[in-house]
């Protein structure tokens, strides 16, 4: 990766689950923090590394199939909902960069696009 990726650029600088270069930008981290209240949760990078690093399943991104992944990680089952870490990453020439995260309660892609890697349970 370019000198861009350091410790003073970045808030999340990490491999996905296959080894791939993966970067969360403070640039990017603040600008999402606005949007999404759970950025703002304490110990949330420690979950989007982990869902990064090991996912439970990836589809391919519902707005760009190609090139955007969607990397969830189960975290845990209430009043009958699970709640995942869901982690969205674009694929640029030599590694990945994040693009969001958030915790939803369902999988967006589901039967939309293609299940790329691991087990959906539902």
């Amino acid at each position: 990766m370019t000198s861009m990726f350091d410790s003073k650029n970045c808030c999340l600088i990490t491999k996905n689950y296959n080894g791939k270069p993966t970067v969360f930008t403070k640039k990017q981290f603040d600008l999402k923090s606005k949007q999404r209240p759970e950025l703002r949760e304490k110990g949330i990078l420690d979950r989007i590394k982990a869902t990064v690093e090991k996912p439970s399943f990836i589809y391919e991104d519902y707005t760009d199939r190609k090139n955007r992944f969607a990397y969830y990680l189960y975290e845990y089952k209430i009043n009958g909902k699970i709640r995942y870490m869901k982690v969205v990453l674009v694929y640029k020439k030599n590694y990945l960069f994040i693009i969001t995260a958030f915790r939803p309660d369902y999988v967006k892609e589901r039967n939309k696009t293609k299940l790329l890697y691991g087990t959906d349970i539902e």
